[in-house]
């Protein structure tokens, strides 16, 4: 939420618009939303395991901060590395995979967005919904490892 709070708060600030607009725009952004979902699903299902799917959320989270806030701001990077040093400390094979995911997300996003726009507060909105579900899945302490 605090993410997007910040990258709404850099966006420029769209101009007045008619109730017609207002009202076409919900409905872009809901199809928009239902697209993002779509696609963050899609990815849920090739990855191997809940810890490989936060890696590669956290990988397309990643660029899309480092997009809107500068390449010095790398909050995803550090998450994901503890993460990395929590699940897999001594498994070189598992970190090398969950590194290849992180990379793998944060490819996806940089082919999918040159600039900081309105549609990638949509993503990073979606994606943070995303890694919600995931960290709760992940907090399970009967889940399977």
């Amino acid at each position: 939420m605090i993410i997007l709070l910040a990258i709404f708060a850099i966006l420029p600030v769209a101009a007045q618009t008619t109730p017609e607009t207002e009202e076409q725009s919900q409905i872009d952004h809901n199809a928009t939303t239902r697209q993002l979902e779509s696609r963050i699903d899609q990815n849920m299902v090739t990855m191997t395991g809940l810890v490989e799917a936060m890696s590669n959320n956290l990988g397309q989270l990643h660029f899309l901060r480092t997009l809107c806030f500068g390449d010095d701001d790398q909050k995803w990077r550090i998450s994901a590395s503890n993460m990395m040093q929590i699940e897999a400390p001594n498994d070189v094979s598992y970190r090398r995979q969950l590194i290849r995911a992180f990379n793998a997300g944060y490819y996806a996003q940089k082919d999918r967005y040159s600039s900081c726009t309105t549609e990638v507060a949509l993503d990073v909105a979606a994606l943070s919904e995303n890694g919600r579900h995931l960290s709760t899945m992940l907090g399970d302490p009967y889940r399977e490892r």
